[in-house]
Order: structure tokens, then C-alpha cells, then sequence
């Protein structure tokens, strides 16, 4: 299916999510949405982003995986948000609901910094993240690794094998995100993790989630 033209710069559309792309999320709990945007959207995120970076603080809440002492404890990733991010957020509302199939509502939007390394501890998202939209704001991070086989595990389980030094943490299902677009993620059920490497400038990925009403 073509896509519209989007106006440079604006704010994504209601974006047509085709068979494929709903099967594929079905089946695997993730799938790529590209062309969502333009690059001038892309920039002005970047720039937002960057804007917002002294401004980040660690969250209050969120997953957090129980790890052993021998595992060295990272510090959290620093979080802000941002109003182009927030209209972002809303305006793919329509797409979110498309690629699952069910009735989402928007919970919250941030982007993440990665100052030094872009490590993510194995773990699933909390319940306000029934789907979570992923993308690159400005840097660049690693591909995420997903775990289908892990579906279930609680967070003590994902915490046991995180601490544990035999496991090979480049396992999983390696998944990208595009440059103008998202990265659907059902991150509630879908364990996922990021191995981590340095990050020289840093980088920031922006995270937009959305919570089933039923």
C-alpha cells in the first residue's frame, strides 16, 4: 500500500499498517513501522532531544530487574520529555491500535539517555506499556535482543539470568529501529535486553507508550 506524502516536517499521520506488518507483530510481538516521518521530523526530534538532556532525571518507577551484587548495577537511564514528542505520541494513536488490533491509550512518552553505554538490563515493560513504540532520537544504540523463549519469566527469573555470568547475552532476536518510523514493541509480555557497548557523544532513544483499555 502507497503512503501518503507527508508535508516536510510534520507530524506523522495515521499511518496505513499493512497485513504483513499486522501478522508479523501477531506472530513475533514486535515489527518495524518505517516512513512514518521525514527527515525534517527526524531533525527537529534530534534537536528536541538534545534540548531536553539537562533536564533528565532517573524515573521514580519503571522495571526494575533484581540483579545479584557480583553484577555490577547500573545506574538508571536518565528520562525527560518533550512537547514535539508528546504531539508525536498522540498522533500515532491510530497506528498503535492498528498493528494490534485492540483499543490504545496513550500512558506516557520519554526520551531515554545513554551517556556512556547503551546497556539494558534484561526485562519485560510495566503495565502501562502494552505496546511501546521505539525510536532512535539522535546517536546511535545497539540492536535490542528479545527473548520469545522467555515469555513469562517474572522479573526475579529475567534478574537470575541477567546475573548469571554463563549467559550469553548476545542471544535473542536482534531488532532495529528505522530512522523515520518506529519499532512496535510488545514489551509488557516480550522480554527484551541490550548487550551494551560505549557510546561516544551519547545517544537518546525515545520511548511512547500506550495502555489497553480492555
Amino acid at each position: 500500500m502507497t503512503r501518503p506524502v507527508i508535508p516536510s516536517g510534520a507530524l506523522p499521520r495515521h499511518a496505513a499498517v499493512t497485513r504483513a506488518q499486522y501478522r508479523s507483530f501477531a506472530a513475533l510481538g514486535h515489527v518495524a513501522l518505517p516512513g512514518l516521518w521525514d527527515r525534517a521530523l527526524a531533525g527537529r526530534l534530534a534537536a528536541e532531544a538534545r534540548a531536553r538532556h539537562p533536564f533528565a532525571e532517573i524515573p521514580r518507577s519503571g522495571p526494575r530487574t533484581p540483579v545479584s551484587a557480583r553484577r555490577t548495577a547500573r545506574r538508571g537511564t536518565p528520562a525527560a520529555s518533550g512537547r514535539l514528542l508528546a504531539r508525536v505520541h498522540l498522533s500515532l494513536v491510530g497506528t498503535a491500535r492498528a498493528v494490534t488490533g485492540r483499543l490504545l491509550v496513550p500512558t506516557f512518552a520519554a526520551y531515554g539517555y545513554y551517556e556512556d553505554d547503551d546497556e539494558v538490563f534484561l526485562h519485560v515493560d510495566t503495565e502501562l506499556c502494552d505496546l511501546t513504540l521505539l525510536t532512535t532520537a539522535f546517536g546511535e544504540v545497539g540492536p535490542l535482543h528479545v527473548h520469545p523463549g522467555l515469555i513469562g519469566s517474572s522479573m526475579e527469573q529475567l534478574g537470575a539470568l541477567e546475573s548469571d555470568p554463563a549467559w550469553d547475552r548476545t542471544s535473542g532476536t536482534r531488532v532495529t529501529y528505522p530512522a523515520t518510523g518506529v519499532t512496535a514493541l510488545n514489551g509488557h509480555v516480550l522480554p527484551h535486553h541490550r548487550p551494551g557497548r560505549p557510546v561516544p557523544g551519547g545517544s537518546a532513544v525515545a520511548a511512547l507508550c500506550y495502555r489497553a483499555l480492555f
